[in-house]
């Protein structure tokens, strides 16, 4: 498995049983979701068992209710009961969050999932999520395909390979900056030529 994923989760594993341990095993983890960019996440997740998969792919014009549907099942199923009970921590993986595109509703159901402030408490106080490792990937490396509201609930592991958004100068710098040189280069030629016509009169 990708070294970055394996050594992600195996931190926050430690970090989150040490937290249980000082909570008394009431735990109230305030970490943001962890935030995978690029196709090469999805196909290393893919190949790891025991994952709670939600694709957005297949869901992308899904209706809003559909999050609160997949969540319930998840945090219900037997299977991820028992290794809470154990002691370790189910993954929840949100796969091709960019696919969720201009679907808006769907995208605000996803916000408080997201939230570590609120996803403590969620469907009238029914779903602890801080019982679950939240795992969100995106199939591009381009970080601004999703909307702000959404990014500032990331926590993106792989930072120094993603595209983070620019801004307008940022995309522009190039563009603006040779014209500019070329145009001074050929404004302190003219003023140099200029120069020198004028020393030769004033020789004459």
């Amino acid at each position: 498995m990708n070294k970055l994923l394996e050594e992600t989760l195996a931190k926050e594993k430690i970090a989150r049983k040490y937290k249980k341990g000082q909570a008394g095993g009431n735990i109230k983890d305030f970490s943001l979701v962890l935030y995978f960019a690029g196709e090469e996440y999805n196909q290393e997740l893919a190949q790891k068992n025991q994952i709670n998969l939600i694709d957005f792919d297949r869901y992308a014009k899904a209706q809003p209710d559909l999050v609160e549907k997949e969540i319930r099942r998840i945090y219900n199923e037997p299977q991820n009961q028992q290794i809470i009970e154990a002691g370790e921590f189910p993954i929840i993986w949100f796969k091709n969050i960019n696919k969720i595109g201009e679907n808006q509703a769907l995208e605000e159901s996803l916000l408080p999932i997201f939230d570590s402030q609120q996803n403590t408490k969620l469907f009238n106080e029914e779903v602890d999520l801080a019982k679950f490792i939240l795992i969100a990937t995106t199939s591009t490396r381009d970080t601004a395909k999703l909307s702000k509201p959404l990014r500032s609930r990331l926590d993106c592991i792989n930072v120094e390979t993603a595209q983070t958004k620019q801004f307008f100068w940022d995309k522009t710098f190039w563009w603006w900056l040779v014209p500019s040189l070329l145009v001074n280069l050929i404004l302190l030629i003219l003023f140099l030529v200029r120069k020198g016509r004028n020393n030769q009169l004033k020789k004459k």
